[in-house]
């Protein structure tokens, strides 16, 4: 048993000792016995430790809190819950450009090229034997195709697949037997359809390394720039990958108790050069590969403070707490969406860095960052401005925006 905090016995676990003989077990035995047991209760203590720190994966700057909670409550304390407070958020995204659209098109392609294939065996089946199951499933395929020349819906990419595979592809074995240009048609749509989806797959699979190939090397630029910061001073970040990446940085004396404003700035000032790296990893993959898809890049700046907590009831490692918080939680999900008031575009746009905020200071302080942007070569001094169309629940934001320029190759000898 261990003692809680409000003074209560925890009933941590149970050990026994057994003989095959009676009365087998002296006094020496006994005192063994005993000795076994604070090993017990240490081993015990770890795996409750154990089973709360490994509930999700911390972050190094961050684990020793959760270490702290996770020994507080091995020894029976009333459980904590884990706050860092008056942190600063940092947060910036590297969008993926018209991926919703590029993954339609692909779609659309592989299924336009199984419908085709369908279509050429009950041609030949047709020309074999006079069917009228067979016309009604050729009159199906050309709506289909039809269908799939005007849009893609949301539910198409596995409906249609299905209903080949229970309205036509059943009777293969009946086809196959409607002479030789039957059979070649079969045969031509099942090698089509040989792989790990049993259907056309070529033009989502372009798409599916496309978009790996992209991620994989924002990602890589991004995690060598997060070696550099955390020398800075340690602090969170958060990474997501998905139609391009995310991050979410927090730093602030409750993480580290070193953190100064100096801190502060120098991880917004690397921010800005770590997402002006990874747009540049973009411009070099749209130089090599040519129709890859192209990325825009937004930081979202707020000078002020929030405070953010450890949820078990929820899987994110954090989420924030106090109405304050949430509105910037809220700014965070909708603003690469945003649109400038002005002339109704995306405020965000492919090979340029975008920074939106709130007042005239934190422009002061970024406005110096872009300078010494420009000044390094990472961006051209031209600086455009606007409005943000005002987001539900939230207005009065605005945004600053400049070219980002490809890296200088070195010359060659």
């Amino acid at each position: 048993y261990l003692t809680e905090g409000n003074g209560k016995s925890q009933l941590l676990g149970i050990i026994g000792l057994t003989s095959d003989r009676d009365r087998n077990f002296d006094a020496i035995d006994r005192k063994n016995a005993q000795n076994l047991t604070p090993a017990f209760v240490t081993a015990v203590r770890q795996t409750i430790q154990q089973r709360f720190t490994n509930i999700r994966s911390t972050h190094p700057a961050v684990e020793w809190r959760f270490v702290e909670e996770a020994e507080r409550r091995s020894l029976g304390l009333t459980p904590e819950t884990i706050v860092f407070d008056k942190v600063y958020p940092l947060y910036g995204i590297s969008d993926i450009r018209g991926s919703s659209t590029e993954r339609n098109r692909a779609i659309q392609t592989d299924l336009m090229e199984q419908f085709q294939l369908a279509l050429a065996v009950v041609d030949a089946v047709c020309q074999c034997h006079e069917t009228a199951l067979g016309e009604r499933l050729r009159e199906d395929f050309l709506e289909y195709i039809e269908q799939l020349e005007r849009r893609i819906t949301v539910d198409i990419e596995v409906t249609s697949v299905e209903y080949l595979r229970e309205h036509f592809e059943i009777y293969f074995e009946f086809f196959v037997r409607c002479g030789e240009k039957a059979k070649v048609a079969v045969e031509a749509y099942q090698g089509a359809c040989d792989n790990e989806h049993q259907s056309v797959y070529k033009a989502r699979d372009r798409y599916d390394e496309m978009l790996h190939t992209i991620n994989s090397n924002l990602q890589a630029t991004w995690e060598s720039w997060q070696q550099r910061m955390q020398k800075v001073i340690p602090h969170h970040c958060d990474f997501e990958a998905s139609d391009g990446i995310d991050h979410m940085i927090y730093a602030g004396k409750s993480i580290n108790s070193q953190f100064s404003l100096f801190h502060l700035r120098s991880l917004r000032y690397d921010q800005l050069r770590a997402v002006c790296d990874c747009a540049r990893t973009g411009l070099r993959l749209e130089k090599e590969y040519g129709d890859m898809l192209k990325v825009a890049h937004l930081v979202l700046i707020q000078s002020t403070t929030i405070d953010i907590y450890h949820n078990e009831s929820t899987e994110k490692l954090f989420d924030v707490k106090g109405t304050r918080d949430i509105r910037y939680e809220i700014v965070k999900k909708r603003i690469d969406k945003a649109i400038d008031k002005a002339t109704k575009e995306r405020i965000t746009q492919t090979g340029m860095l975008t920074v939106v905020y709130s007042t005239e200071d934190e422009w002061d302080e970024y406005r110096q960052y872009l300078r010494y942007l420009a000044r390094e070569g990472w961006v051209e001094e031209k600086i455009e401005m606007g409005m943000v169309e005002p987001l539900q629940g939230v207005s009065g934001l605005r945004f600053a925006r400049v070219r980002v320029l490809p890296a200088v190759e070195p010359e060659k000898e």
